[in-house]
């Protein structure tokens, strides 16, 4: 049975919006949230927001870099809280000091300006296979962060590549830390090799895989944090030949009930001329009709 397929509405390289930073020519985005008609986006490769206007509009002065670069690499993903006025920005995993490999969560003001830094008290098998999405949730009076773990089970390596164990941790802010207090496992209808992002609005969820180039998208049960049904898994828009052209997506945010903006990596040095040509680039998706 052929499943459904999202139809592009805009789509536009980032570099025709935001100048990448002196000394690279890249701008490998790894996050975006829509927020106040504007999309934050931030990237692999540098340590600072951007911010480019929803209308997508070429010539508009209105796109820029939000606050100064810091020190470091990228961040994997952000997420917004209209309740505690704060971004939340995620770095994949470090070598904390017991030893194990944990993600990092910053945190900035609606200017863009750094305020703090606190670990998450979830261990990874490795530093390049931890935390990759990141959503904001308030559930009775409380605040809580969905972080989304890039390999199956929450692993790296062969292990991690077993499809079919999609993980989100929900996590709690507890002194100075984020600890998780209950995990959420996808439907194991969910084969996705990997997990690159997910958004939520209101208890809809989406959840985007890079490496199998598909989104699933669900309903989640905030009472006991589990997922309510089997949910739907959406394709891409393939070539004549059904051969992929979107190979690199890691971030996805709702704009409406039926438009999501997601961002892409860029592309590895192998993938093919027709994947390059969305690569490093902004888009906005449609579900089809009745969905």
């Amino acid at each position: 049975m052929a499943r459904p397929v999202l139809t592009l509405v805009a789509e536009h390289k980032i570099s025709a919006f935001i100048r990448p930073p002196k000394g690279s020519a890249v701008l490998e985005a790894s996050g975006v949230i829509h927020k106040d008609g504007d999309y934050y986006v931030v990237f692999d490769n540098i340590r600072r927001l951007a911010r480019v206007r929803a209308g997508l509009a070429l010539e508009s002065s209105e796109h820029g870099w939000v606050g100064p670069i810091r020190d470091g690499e990228g961040y994997e993903d952000l997420t917004f809280s209209p309740h505690t006025r704060r971004f939340y920005l995620l770095i994949e995993a470090e070598k904390h000091p017991d030893g194990t490999h944990k993600p990092l969560i910053d945190e900035y003001d609606e200017h863009g300006t750094f305020q703090r830094r606190r670990w998450v008290d979830v261990a990874f098998d490795q530093r390049n296979t931890g935390m990759e999405g990141l959503a904001a949730v308030r559930w009775q009076g409380r605040d809580y962060l969905l972080g989304l773990c890039e390999g199956n089970g929450g692993h790296g390596g062969r292990k991690g590549k077993k499809r079919g164990h999609g993980l989100i941790h929900v996590l709690r802010r507890k002194g100075t830390a984020w600890v998780s207090v209950a995990t959420i496992a996808l439907p194991p209808g969910v084969k996705f090799k990997d997990y690159s992002a997910l958004a939520l609005r209101g208890r809809t969820i989406a959840v985007l895989s890079q490496q199998t180039s598909r989104l699933w998208i669900g309903h989640l049960r905030f009472s006991d944090w589990t997922i309510t049904a089997r949910g739907t898994v959406y394709d891409f828009p393939r070539s004549r030949k059904g051969k992929r052209r979107y190979r690199t997506l890691e971030g996805v945010s709702w704009c409406s009930s039926k438009t999501l903006v997601m961002v892409s990596d860029m592309a590895k040095g192998h993938y093919s001329q027709r994947c390059r040509k969305h690569d490093q680039s902004i888009h906005v998706f449609r579900l089809p009709k009745g969905k």
